[in-house]
């Protein structure tokens, strides 16, 4: 297409597109104008990845860095803000790694509804990475995240039950969150539910059924 040829003038469109100023080079909400809800924040995602690629712009990881964070700062995009985390925890698009930077942007994404965010803050308590150790606090996002359906950390749940972590140790209570994974597959959860099998079964209906099935 004409705008593949031309990444400048297509740069250019995406700037009117995402409805920013731009201030010292950083975007920043018109304070007096409507903004187009179905194209702002796409529209400084994809600006983001021209700088992180150099296309139709000189490559610079710091302003792709910028442009991403406005995604969400502005465009109230959870899943750039996710991106972020997820490039300062690996390192990703030439950006530093800085595990706390990591965790703080973890939070903001969990905090806005982010399940996959919820489960990866919830790991940064569990490790005491970039955040203070916390099994109790670790359990609460797992447990968010698992409430929501996410099943990674429905076994989580169970395990800290298990354990211990963050809460009395109750096999009764792993065993019903190791089922409520096992329900959608997760095979981790039905060794587990083979393991505690003489608790499971009396505490599970349905649980014998689910392993023979």
């Amino acid at each position: 297409s004409g705008l593949s040829k031309n990444a400048p003038r297509a740069l250019k469109i995406l700037r009117e597109l995402a409805q920013v100023e731009i201030k010292g080079g950083l975007p920043q909400r018109k304070m007096s104008s409507c903004v187009n809800d179905s194209s702002f924040a796409p529209a400084m995602r994809a600006i983001a990845q021209c700088y992180f690629d150099g296309n139709g712009v000189e490559k610079d990881s710091q302003m792709g860095l910028a442009w991403l964070q406005a995604s969400f700062e502005l465009g109230d995009d959870i899943d750039a803000a996710h991106e972020t985390a997820m490039l300062y925890e690996y390192g990703r698009n030439g950006i530093t790694v800085d595990v706390v930077a990591a965790a703080r942007w973890f939070e903001k994404a969990a905090e806005a509804g982010h399940v996959e965010a919820m489960v990866e803050y919830g790991l940064c308590f569990e490790l005491g990475c970039g955040v203070e150790q916390s099994d109790e606090r670790a359990l609460d996002w797992y447990t968010r995240a698992a409430d929501l359906g996410h099943v990674t950390a429905k076994f989580s749940v169970a395990e800290a039950f298990e354990e211990a972590r963050g809460v009395p140790q109750s096999d009764e209570e792993a065993c019903l969150w190791y089922y409520r994974a096992a329900l959608v597959g997760d095979e981790d959860s039905k060794k587990a539910l083979r393991r505690l099998y003489d608790i499971a079964r009396i505490v599970v209906p349905g649980v014998t059924d689910l392993l023979n099935g």
